[in-house]
């Protein structure tokens, strides 16, 4: 995504909120776009760290929503507040639950798989038999089974780094919203 398909996107859906804000907002990630540009990324590379402009706005309204209701505690803006909060958590579990229960699946699978290949190589190590007459079988026998651990191992190894990974984006993701939703609360 370019920068002008970026911030284009991001004006119009932040439309409802007071001009002055959506003009506040289109400049600052302009601003991130001329010093991204300007360290030598491209505009792709700078749309895709900034993230998705559609959540961006959700998110810039919900916090416009907030703001209102702690100048003027009316009705309307409370109503507001309420709506933004629900259409930013209703587009979270649409989307969010089909990702987590893809990551979900994965992770079990992998898991299954690691697992078998570490109990196949200690099987197929544990198999060998004394009495073998041919040297090249207890060769064969042992490095296959010392392969199919390493993989089992290594792989789990892989798994675990990139479920800390998962992890990790997971909780800032809900860090960002329970800050958002506490302060709603706070507000009210």
């Amino acid at each position: 995504m370019t920068k002008n398909e970026f911030l284009n996107t991001l004006r119009r859906r932040l439309a409802g909120v007071p001009a002055a804000e959506i003009e506040d907002v289109i400049a600052d990630y302009a601003t991130h776009f001329a010093d991204g540009i300007a360290s030598g990324r491209t505009e792709e590379e700078i749309a895709a760290a900034l993230g998705d402009p559609m959540r961006l706005a959700r998110e810039l309204r919900a916090e416009a929503g907030f703001r209102k209701w702690e100048l003027a505690r009316t009705p309307a803006n409370f109503l507001g507040l309420l709506f933004g909060l629900l259409a930013l958590v209703a587009v979270d579990f649409v989307f969010l639950l089909p990702v987590l229960g893809a990551l979900l699946l994965f992770a079990f699978i992998s898991i299954v798989v690691v697992g078998a290949l570490c109990v196949a190589g200690v099987a197929i190590l544990i198999g060998l038999m004394p009495g073998s007459a041919h040297i090249g079988g207890w060769l064969i026998h042992i490095l296959l089974g010392i392969g199919f651990l390493g993989f089992g191992v290594g792989g789990g190894a892989l798994l675990f780094l990139i479920m800390g990974v998962v992890v990790k984006a997971l909780s800032h993701f809900v860090r960002l919203h329970f800050t958002l939703i506490n302060r709603a609360s706070e507000a009210v």
